[in-house]
């Protein structure tokens, strides 16, 4: 009886035994991660002439190596083509591109460094990209995506394939049909010698509200019963049934409905829009943030989604439909395919074959706020993905970067932060390549930089943190190309490194790190190729951002120093509160 009772713990303890000992003889891997990955809604422009680009110096007659070799069609002046289907490259480098024939179809991609202009009639385009802008006319179809740094122009009756983007704006005409567009300004249902209509209606007053997170419940009616001696209804909105808000009502919050929502004529929804079911922006009505749905979105004449210099989203699980003078700031994605309504007014012959690119867009370059008020009031939605922001001033008196605030501002040159500025968000500067910021910081209040929040700021230059910074979030500083060095001082209350902070800063020569620090988390430096020595207390020598340090950087010296006494230091810590 014995010998089974043993049998049996045997086999119940042998699976712990041989995980444990697994456990103890492993080596740790780190884990790979890209780090500059963005999910970019102007992939495949970008994407597509940069490949271009990085080959056309190497192409050797008229093949050019792509993901694969490519044959091509360098265009010049002489733009006709007799033949119905062209099978090769398209690459125009000193003309704008406008073909000449009918009913073209072109098997393979169009790269233009000047406008691309398809007034033909009735052209198929696989894919094209434009340095400039791109004018689609009548009855022109997309198999796959369009993308121009300038404006793009799309007339009446196009089908759009998978994407059209802009860095500027889309101008959309009538009968379009579409899966997702992208830029700063979408301008639908209207031709570009059009008037813009936006300010139509619309109080200035609305783009300076706050979005008010106090809930009020289960109402399926706003009225003007809701209103307060401000003559808005200072709430967000959650509801289990279909919601309708009246004409001319401004809910100066969120919307959260389990149902539809109806947002009535002239009426304005400050913060963002959350429905299971079918949206409905009446004539002349606003949503200034982004709607989400698993239903329909429909936009009668004159409804607008977002507001200028900021990117806002409308995504639907359903269809979206637009009808007339609509627009949308930032990015549309219909998942069963959305489309422009057909133009009611008759469109003579004359007028149908007049075409235009719609007048530049004199956007603002530097960023300033009139008052602390109107910084702290900016709707979380910040003003991510603006490429035409060069200049940022934050007012005194700011405590904080929101997360995401400026994510992806691609030209972003120069920041100018307070003193009192002690917290930076997630993502608040992640992805603006040529971002440098103009602070003091021995002054700086700064405690907390937060989750890859200068992720990729190639040229972000500095060598010094305050003492009062405490912690540096995973990936806060990864990609920083332009840091040479890191140093803090003995009074720094620098407690925590984490993962991936300072990754792939290739030009980082020098690193003191302080006797507070506790914690250095995984690949903290991993690939700073040029590192040569890092001074560190030993007691943190086996944190995993120091211990992996010689095989990461493989011309490192590492300083260890032995633990000192903190009473001294604690004192002149405290005195510094």
């Amino acid at each position: 009886m014995s010998g089974w009772i043993f049998l049996f713990f045997f086999l119940l303890l042998m699976p712990i035994c041989v995980a444990w000992i697994y456990y103890k003889s492993r080596q740790g891997h780190t884990l790979e991660i890209r780090q500059g990955y963005v999910k970019d809604v102007r992939y495949f422009g970008r994407s597509f002439s940069e490949m271009v680009e990085k080959a056309l110096p190497e192409m050797k007659g008229e093949i050019l190596n792509l993901s694969r070799p490519e044959s091509v069609l360098d265009i010049g002046k002489e733009q006709v083509f007799t033949e119905p289907s062209i099978s090769k490259l398209i690459i125009v480098k000193n003309h704008s591109f406008c073909p000449e024939g009918k009913d073209l179809e072109f098997a393979k991609e169009i790269y233009c460094v000047k406008d691309a202009i398809f007034t033909g009639g009735n052209y198929t385009l696989r894919a094209v990209y434009s340095k400039r802008r791109i004018l689609l006319g009548y009855g022109t179809a997309i198999a796959r995506w369009a993308d121009a740094e300038g404006a793009v122009v799309v007339y009446d009756n196009c089908d759009l394939g998978r994407r059209v983007s802009s860095g500027e704006q889309l101008v959309i005409g009538f009968g379009v049909k579409f899966s997702s567009l992208y830029a700063p300004r979408i301008f639908l249902g209207r031709h570009p010698q059009e008037p813009d209509l936006y300010m139509e209606g619309r109080s200035p007053e609305i783009f300076r509200l706050s979005v008010i997170k106090d809930y009020i419940y289960n109402n399926n009616y706003i009225n003007d019963d809701f209103l307060s001696e401000e003559g808005t209804v200072p709430n967000t909105v959650i509801t289990n049934t279909d919601l309708k808000i009246v004409d001319d009502i401004v809910i100066q919050g969120d919307i959260h409905s389990d149902g539809s929502v109806y947002v009535m004529e002239r009426a304005v929804v400050v913060g963002n829009l959350f429905a299971e079911k079918d949206v409905l922006l009446a004539k002349g009505s606003t949503v200034l943030g982004s709607i989400f749905t698993q239903g329909n979105v429909f936009l009668e004449e004159g409804a607008c989604v977002g507001q200028p210099h900021k990117i806002v989203s409308i995504v639907a699980r359903g269809k979206i439909q637009f009808s007339k003078n609509n627009y949308v700031f930032g990015f549309i994605l219909a998942e069963r395919g959305g489309e422009t309504l057909p133009n009611e007014d008759s469109c003579d012959e004359e007028s149908r074959h007049s075409y235009s690119f719609p007048e530049e867009i004199k956007d603002f370059k530097a960023l300033k706020f009139k008052t602390l008020d109107e910084y702290e009031n900016v709707d979380e939605n910040g003003f991510r993905l603006y490429d035409n922001i060069r200049e940022v001033e934050i007012p005194a008196g700011a405590r904080t970067i929101p997360n995401s605030q400026f994510f992806s501002c691609k030209n972003l040159e120069r920041v100018r932060l307070p003193i009192t500025v002690s917290s930076i968000g997630a993502y608040a500067f992640a992805d603006c390549c040529k971002v440098d910021m103009e602070w003091d910081l021995f002054k700086l209040h700064l405690t907390y930089v937060g989750t890859s929040a200068f992720e990729n700021c190639h040229k972000l230059k500095f060598s010094n943190f305050p003492d009062a910074l405490q912690t540096i979030e995973n990936a806060a500083f990864a990609n920083c190309k332009a840091l040479s060095e890191l140093v803090f001082t003995k009074n720094s209350r620098l407690k925590k490194i984490g993962d991936h902070a300072f990754r792939e800063c290739i030009n980082l020569k020098k690193i003191y790190l302080p006797d507070g620090v506790e914690s250095v988390g995984i690949s903290a430096f991993r690939d700073c190729l040029s590192l040569k020595e890092i001074s560190v207390s030993e007691r943190i020598s086996e944190q995993p951002g120091i211990s992996e340090i010689v095989k990461n950087c493989p011309n490192v010296s590492i300083l260890f120093r032995p633990i000192e006494k903190m009473g001294d230091n604690a004192e002149v810590l405290d005195e510094t509160d």
